[in-house]
């Protein structure tokens, strides 16, 4: 006989469930720290402009959100906390990569007077070093955050 707690599986409803948490929570984190960050320093940055500030703002933020979806994900799995947290990150990154091929090919095919694809889509040098970093610093902050979400299980002495 089996023992489903132990048995793994993934549960992808918690999983989505923990990404659209994270979603929501960093429409709300993300902005709330520019706020912030305004409040204290030099002026807004540009749209468009990648710095530093943008990347520090975009990590914490991401690492936030995804902690809170991450603990949401584990709580509604109810096993293997780290594992659907850190599938959250994974669940952002592959709708984020399939809005960016749609809304390219939207772009290429409603575009005027355009023969060829664009090139790059952002994906050179700095923005895909800070695209790299914000993505595995989301992974950490689910699987963070599904380790936080995970039920103590009784009776583990072995």
């Amino acid at each position: 006989m089996v023992d489903n707690a132990k048995a793994g599986g993934t549960r992808w409803g918690a999983v989505f469930l923990g990404w659209g948490v994270a979603v929501f929570a960093g429409l709300v984190v993300s902005p709330a720290l520019r706020l912030l960050y305004v409040s204290f320093s030099e002026p807004a940055v540009e749209r468009g402009e990648l710095t530093a500030t943008l990347v520090v703002i975009s990590l914490v933020a991401g690492f936030l959100s995804y902690l809170i979806g991450g603990y949401v994900a584990a709580r509604a799995a109810g096993r293997s906390g780290g594992t659907h947290g850190a599938l959250t990150a994974v669940v952002g990154l592959v709708v984020g990569l399939a809005l960016a091929v749609v809304l390219g090919l939207f772009g290429v095919v409603f575009a005027e007077g355009v023969s060829l694809p664009p090139v790059g889509f952002g994906l050179a040098g700095a923005a895909l070093f800070a695209g790299l970093v914000l993505f595995l610093t989301n992974l950490f902050g689910g699987f963070v955050g599904g380790k936080l979400g995970e039920p103590l299980s009784a009776g583990t002495d072995g």
